[in-house]
């Protein structure tokens, strides 16, 4: 398959007219000046477009603290919520999205949402039923993006799990389909075989786990970078190196980890059910690193994995 174009920012409110630089070092290009995250998206290669700022929910319990969440991600600006079967609370993610648009008389389509399928439904049939009871769990007509959450070993149901994608997209049951977890030998075998080229793939990426190669081979397909675990699950936001440039920038460490991510472009999840720190994250699209900054940052980057074995990959 050809290669497709560059993922470009597209900017929704079209009083936005502002053109980002780029800058070039470390193999990038990508946005000098963050976008606001109610202001830009992500256009994918089948045309849609992904805000670029996610609230991810994994291991948010499946009741009230979760809907309070997303109800306060969604009333901060929030338009895009990253769930999956495997996180067992699509019903919380639901109800509050569902009760926000008809408090707000938003319309549907403003609201992106994304769910996964997870490795025990692999398989044509069981793909189809697990992304039918998913939109049961939601109470929703379709996902804006539905992901294979993990290639598992089984190459075979792998690949039909991706036709049954394919096929729920033509039904118009998902809007965009797409991978995670996926190394370059995944994308390979899947590309051999594919009609519809994944529209992203979802994977740990931060300063301390940067996955260069397996982002590069994306590129090369038009297939965009969805960052979870961008904040290292915590993990680094005392490290000397990262307190060190947020005091620098008056900034807090999760911001910088944060604007590191979006400047290359990527869609960030970062997961909270803290009120303060789900507005705090928005303000990551609201400053500039300096090239030094991105030069100290883009130093760290080893395959330091703060998500375990389980979802590492051959890049």
């Amino acid at each position: 398959m050809a290669a497709a174009a560059a993922i470009p920012l597209t900017p929704l409110d079209t009083r936005i007219e502002r053109v980002l630089p780029t800058r070039e070092d470390s193999g990038y290009s990508s946005p000098v000046e963050p976008p606001s995250p109610g202001s830009f998206t992500v256009k994918l290669n089948d045309g849609n477009e992904i805000p670029l700022l996610a609230l991810g929910v994994y291991k948010a319990p499946n009741g009230q603290e979760t809907e309070d969440a997303v109800t306060i991600a969604l009333d901060a600006g929030y338009r895009h919520i990253d769930s999956a079967a495997r996180y067992a609370n699509e019903e919380a993610c639901g109800r509050a999205v569902r009760k926000w648009l008809e408090k707000t008389g938003t319309p549907r389509e403003d609201v992106f949402i994304t769910t996964k399928l997870w490795d025990a439904d692999h398989g044509y049939e069981a793909t189809l039923g697990a992304l039918c009871e998913s939109l049961r769990k939601f109470q929703l007509d379709y996902f804006d993006l539905y992901l294979i959450h993990s290639p598992s070993d089984d190459k075979e149901k792998r690949h039909q799990s991706w036709r049954a994608l394919e096929t729920a997209q033509k039904l118009g049951k998902v809007r965009s389909i797409g991978v995670s977890n996926f190394g370059a030998s995944h994308l390979d075998g899947l590309l051999a075989e594919a009609r519809v080229v994944p529209a992203v793939n979802q994977i740990e990426v931060h300063p301390f786990c940067q996955r260069r190669a397996l982002i590069d081979v994306c590129r090369g397909h038009g297939i965009a970078i969805e960052a979870y675990s961008p904040l290292a699950r915590g993990d680094k936001l005392r490290d000397p190196r990262i307190t060190r440039i947020a005091e620098r920038n008056g900034r807090t460490p999760a911001q910088i980890l944060l604007n590191w991510n979006i400047s290359r472009g990527n869609i960030v999840l970062p997961k909270s059910l803290t009120a303060g720190r789900i507005l705090s994250n928005m303000e990551s699209f609201s400053f500039t690193l300096s090239p030094e900054d991105f030069a100290e940052l883009d130093a760290l980057g080893s395959e330091n994995y703060v998500t375990g074995s389980l979802h590492r990959s051959e890049d």
